[in-house]
């Protein structure tokens, strides 16, 4: 078998250099990046048609290799289970390619050599304490202590249908750091990835949070620094953050919103979503730069609880410090009743005085520990079955009597990770000692950041971008 295999391996570097022009025949070809890890090391492996040069420098918790060969296309490997978060090989110029290697922390001691038969290149790197890391005496656990009383800790652990590995933040209610929901880009909920989104807001730590449709649309009560972002009519979930940033989780919150102007009121139908048949729809400029609608019905601008614009072209500019309510039909008649100057009174809550006044609010569900107890409210929060049953990575908050925060993810879909159900999660939380427990989004989401680095592995083998984030910032 490794003579066949070798054979393919020269075939294969023979036909490059047939194919290539002289000038780049010469240079080194490098391909299938990979890494392994051990309880002594952790090692990062590319094969080479020859022994390229190579310049190595440090950069923060990187180390960044400039190689004189050629990749074919940007490759990148995630580590678990080391100080070594991940390695991503990229083209550069013609014959030029760049390794760069992401640390949790500072980057520690390395060796850089090749091997023959067939030829690779080899970075090696101790897994010693270095920098805040520490592996457990149990050769199980890995924690990282991010600052005062706030912790990262992963682990293997499994619920009674194999190995899942999880990811843990705690933050403790008198750490210096609060929580809160990110828009996916700057102020808008258009999406971004969770290490662009940590880039932007300078988060210490991100998992992703709110589900979202294809179209510009967060599905679940959103409200970020006391601006409404997404609704949602059936009662669900969410993380409730008052005005000191205590976190709680609260069930059965629904949405409702009610317009009044020219004698007459009429019921919003959504938030910073596509307008649909006979709907009434409020925007703010956290949806995009305007509504997106056609000319099939009337926009109103709201500024000072007066008409300021009206338009039946449809794509209203969305400025901050007013709103933009957008009917068609039945929301269309609402609106053509309003006048230029007309005074407009918007009501929104969600049923509750404490979620009411909250600063932020991120909707999700179903709940899935209350009072310390697994109580999975899958059918009473109409979850679709593609998220209630089946086992899936999945993202969660909870939270414990003291007022502690856990942030969880796990993995799935792999042979290393099978993923939970919903009661494996809420069973998760209880085993985390959560007295409430929630449901984020999941599948292919499911991701945290520490520090710029991706902790765990997206089940979609990269980041997929996400409408809504909930991160750890400095207060």
């Amino acid at each position: 078998m490794k003579k066949f295999s070798s054979f393919f391996y020269r075939l294969f570097i023979l036909c490059l250099l047939i194919f290539l022009p002289v000038s780049e025949a010469f240079a080194a070809f490098l391909f299938n990046l990979r890494s392994g890890v051990t309880d002594e090391r952790t090692r990062i492996v590319i094969n080479i048609s020859s022994v390229p040069k190579y310049s190595a420098v440090i950069s923060g918790n990187k180390l960044i290799l400039n190689l004189d060969g050629r990749v074919s296309k940007t490759a990148r490997t995630l580590i678990r289970g080391s100080q070594v978060r991940s390695a991503t090989i990229e083209p550069i110029e013609k014959s030029k390619s760049r390794l760069t290697i992401t640390f949790a922390q500072k980057v520690p001691k390395y060796k850089i050599f090749t091997v023959k038969n067939p030829e690779r290149l080899v970075i090696d790197f101790p897994n010693t304490k270095i920098g805040g890391y520490e592996p457990s005496k149990t050769k199980k656990d890995i924690v990282m202590r991010l600052g005062q009383g706030l912790t990262y800790t992963s682990s293997k652990v499994n619920m009674g249908a194999g190995n899942v590995d999880t990811y843990v933040l705690q933050l403790s209610p008198d750490a210096p750091y609060r929580v809160s929901p990110i828009p996916g880009y700057g102020k808008q909920i258009q999406k971004g990835v969770l290490s662009q989104i940590s880039r932007r807001s300078g988060a210490i730590a991100l998992v992703n949070a709110s589900y979202f449709d294809s179209d510009i649309w967060v599905v679940g009560n959103l409200v970020i620094d006391n601006k409404w972002l997404g609704a949602e009519e059936t009662p669900r979930t969410a993380l409730v953050i008052d005005s000191d940033d205590k976190a709680s989780i609260i069930p059965d919150l629904a949405y409702t919103g009610t317009v009044d102007g020219a004698g007459y009121t009429a019921s919003i139908t959504g938030l910073n979503r596509m307008r649909l048949t006979n709907d009434l729809i409020y925007f703010n400029d956290g949806y995009d730069d305007t509504t997106d609608t056609n000319e099939f019905g009337t926009e109103v601008r709201i500024q000072n609880n007066q008409v300021v614009e009206i338009s039946r072209k449809g794509k209203m500019p969305l400025y901050s410090g007013s709103v933009v309510l957008s009917g068609n039909g039945s929301g269309e008649a609402f609106l053509n009743r309003l006048q230029k100057g007309d005074r407009v009174i918007i009501s929104q809550g969600l049923g509750r005085p404490d979620a009411d006044k909250a600063k932020s609010v991120v909707g999700a569900g179903p709940l899935l520990v209350y009072n310390g107890r697994a109580t999975v409210h899958s059918i009473k929060e109409q979850i679709p079955s593609d998220i209630a049953y089946g086992r899936a990575p999945r993202t969660g908050v909870g939270v414990r009597n003291d007022g502690t925060l856990l942030v969880v993810v796990v993995d799935g879909r792999s042979d290393s990770s099978v993923g939970m159900t919903l009661n494996e999660f809420a069973g998760y939380f209880v085993r985390l000692k959560a007295n409430r427990a929630m449901n984020f989004d999941g599948g292919g989401s499911s991701e945290m950041v520490v520090n710029g680095s991706i902790m765990n592995e997206p089940s979609d083998g990269a980041e997929r971008p996400v409408r809504v984030a909930l991160g750890i910032l400095k207060k």
